[in-house]
């Protein structure tokens, strides 16, 4: 692998894939991009090995990891892997490593998203609005990034590890007795606590897929409940950080609660506000369809750190 125009190298490091690219003057070298499976290998390191070759990256890093990340280290959240800065550099050939979290590295990507990396989500969303932007993740957990897109700074944050808003609560309280095994955001917003939500209703599945195909009534009562509970969630964090400019989606268990045929309910309670003069009801909304948008912010903050010397 060449560096040619390169100036630098990026990865986002998934929970089940990891994403990896040169970097150019004008963002990420397209041609360059390439996937790796994680559980074909047993550290990054080895990962980002394998993709270089015989290479040397001899340029800056930033890494986006789908986990918490503690000034030069980060833990991939459902891997047993330990990202270590020096360790990547030693490897990789490095001049500086840099490591994010992938919700930051999301939103980092917001000032700049095109149309073709996302989808509306309702009649006249439009990309392109100031102010500032959220970020959304569901998958194998939760969290969100909040960007200000004058100056394209993304905030972090662990919100998934925050406990559920009293009117999330309210909607589960209408299935259940006991809502004690969801004692935090990601324990019911996330691939396992959408499974774990079904159990405590009463049916098993193995996946999202399984429990919308189901013909149980039990299995249409807690996807039901997940997504009025998620509506009720979008609708407190809107207001906990007004993103005028948009909120953004992205994850598994988001393209799965956004499908056509479910987000219009789960927008209904932020679409119903009428207080602020109707202000939160217009909040464009998109689900990121491209699977390089973190690779993009990851760019973003590479091209900063070059550029600032």
């Amino acid at each position: 692998m060449s560096m040619g125009e390169a100036i630098g190298f990026v990865a986002d490091v998934g929970g089940t894939n990891t994403r990896l690219a040169f970097v150019g003057r004008s963002g990420v070298l397209q041609d360059s991009v390439a996937r790796r499976r994680n559980a074909d290998f047993d550290s990054f390191e080895h990962l980002a090995g394998d993709y270089l070759g015989q290479a040397r990256v001899e340029a800056p890093m930033v890494v986006a990891v789908a986990g918490p990340v503690g000034g030069t280290q980060a833990r991939l959240t459902n891997r047993n892997w330990l990202i270590d800065a020096g360790e990547v550099a030693t490897r990789c050939g490095a001049t500086r490593v840099t490591l994010m979290n992938d919700l930051e590295a999301l939103g980092q990507a917001v000032p700049t998203v095109t149309a073709d990396a996302v989808e509306p989500l309702h009649e006249g969303a439009v990309l392109g609005g100031g102010g500032q932007g959220l970020v959304i993740g569901l998958g194998t957990g939760f969290n969100v990034s909040v960007v200000h897109i004058g100056s394209g700074a993304a905030l972090i944050s662990e919100q998934g590890h925050a406990s559920l808003p009293s009117s999330v609560v309210a909607v589960l309280k209408q299935h259940m007795p006991d809502v004690s095994a969801f004692d935090s955001i990601e324990n019911l917003f996330s691939g396992v606590g959408l499974l774990r939500l079904a159990q405590v209703i009463g049916v098993d599945v193995d996946s999202a897929e399984a429990l919308a195909k189901s013909d149980d009534p039990r299995a249409r009562e807690a996807l039901e409940t997940c997504t009025d509970a998620f509506g009720q969630m979008v609708r407190e964090l809107a207001y906990a950080y007004f993103p005028q400019a948009g909120l953004y989606f992205n994850g598994s268990l988001a393209q799965f609660l956004l499908a056509p045929e479910r987000r219009a309910r789960v927008l209904a309670p932020l679409r119903s506000e009428t207080r602020f003069d109707g202000q939160f009801a217009r909040i464009p909304a998109f689900l990121f369809t491209s699977h390089t948008v973190a690779l993009g912010g990851a760019a973003a903050r590479l091209m900063a750190e070059v550029d600032a010397g």
